[in-house]
């Protein structure tokens, strides 16, 4: 696995890249901006420095970090989501440097990170253990990661899925169809899917089981924060699947 694997799901969210970002846009507007802010430097290991977005999209997390005044570097394996975050910190005028990079396989020395943000990213991970033992090696000691994420595709709970019908029907009613950025052809999304690890995996149990293996300590988990970062509208979308957000440490 590697190079074939990033082309695919880089493929795949380039497509997701207009549509993405039409739904990060209203993020950066209002108080969600500030709550997003607020938890970025909450958690972060030191009150600034170097800080690296991993599959940053559009560049929610690259352009809150460098108005903080951080130096931000943000990747991302479709590159129509990092022309995309280009133009978006150019049109904010913040400074960030932003590559197409694979997170599996980063063109950066050891050492280089105070801190490693990325939120919806590490559910696409083809080889987990490969990702996070490559951002443990970038960060600095005394560095921190910090992701966000959800169960976005687990299956195996009937009781959760009746759950997550019931509030997209809810959804439906209230507010009509649900966003959805994704644009591309059947083939791409069926080869994607298929390279996903954490399809069936509970998290943020596995979280909390591997992440002292791989090297990090001070490990901490949030179970969940929707309703402290997402919008009424999104609460109730997501309502069956708890965004949950994990630190770890380098020694």
């Amino acid at each position: 696995m590697g190079i074939s694997e990033a082309k695919a799901i880089g493929k795949r969210w380039s497509f997701c890249a207009d549509g993405y970002n039409a739904i990060i846009q209203n993020e950066f507007s209002g108080e969600l901006s500030k709550k997003w802010s607020d938890l970025l430097i909450g958690n972060a290991p030191c009150p600034v420095g170097k800080v690296l977005d991993v599959g940053t999209g559009p560049g929610f997390f690259a352009l809150l970090m460098g108005s903080m005044g951080w130096n931000v570097h943000g990747i991302d394996c479709a590159e129509k989501m990092i022309e995309t975050a280009v133009s978006n910190a150019q049109k904010a005028g913040i400074d960030a440097e932003f590559s197409v990079m694979d997170s599996h396989s980063l063109d950066f020395p050891d050492n280089t990170f105070d801190y490693i943000v990325g939120r919806n990213v590490t559910w696409i991970l083809y080889e987990p253990e490969k990702a996070f033992k490559e951002w443990l090696r970038v960060l600095k000691p005394g560095g921190r990661l910090l992701y966000l994420d959800g169960n976005w595709h687990y299956t195996l709970n009937e009781d959760w899925n009746a759950a997550r019908k019931a509030d997209e029907a809810e959804y439906r009613e209230k507010y009509g169809t649900p966003p959805n950025s994704y644009r591309g052809d059947e083939k791409t999304e069926e080869e994607f899917k298929k390279l996903l690890y954490f399809n069936n995996i509970l998290r943020p149990d596995w979280d909390t089981e591997q992440l002292p293996v791989f090297g990090y300590e001070n490990i901490k988990v949030a179970s969940r924060l929707n309703e402290e970062v997402y919008s009424e509208e999104k609460q109730l979308l997501y309502r069956s699947i708890p965004l949950f957000m994990v630190t770890a440490d380098k020694a």
